[in-house]
């Protein structure tokens, strides 16, 4: 009878089933694969938000130095006395598309104007270019820019007509 209570005994600090002998008396804690995981996506939300204040950062010198670069130009034109502003007005181009063949042109001119766009295809030497807008100052090409960006291409340019 001694053998089989020392056996049980024995199978019972062995293998613990109960969540008191594993926690109390084993000092044994919760699932460690969950706590690893727990930790692991509490360092990921740790770096996403170090991440995302970093790109606002970005965002905002990259703005303030294109605001800046626009300053000096048009306070460069203004000190010429507007030499070149007459000739500049209404010839900024937000440019989709460059095509070689005509007719591809007009069928893509066709499919921006179908996306709520003011289209125009603008003659440049042999090259067809497919403009989603057209805008009178370089300033308001620039915050045209990124909604033509965001709908039409990423690859969205400013063609300044001369």
């Amino acid at each position: 009878m001694r053998p089989f209570i020392m056996l049980l005994l024995a199978a019972a600090l062995l293998m613990p089933g109960c969540k008191f002998i594993n926690e109390k008396i084993l000092k044994k804690e919760g699932d460690t694969l969950i706590t690893y995981v727990n930790t692991l996506e509490n360092e990921l939300e740790l770096a996403e938000r170090k991440h995302s204040d970093e790109l606002r950062k970005i965002q905002q010198e990259s703005q303030a130095r294109m605001d800046s670069i626009v300053q000096y130009y048009e306070n460069e034109l203004a000190s010429k006395g507007g030499k070149y502003g007459n000739i500049a007005k209404g010839t900024y181009y937000v440019v989709v598309g460059c095509f070689k063949t005509s007719k591809y042109a007009e069928n893509y001119s066709a499919k921006i104007n179908g996306m709520g766009y003011k289209s125009q295809i603008v003659k440049v030497g042999s090259w067809n270019f497919v403009a989603a807008e057209s805008y009178t100052s370089w300033r308001e090409a620039l915050t045209g820019l990124n909604p033509v960006r965001e709908s039409v291409t990423v690859n969205a340019w400013i063609y300044i007509a001369r």
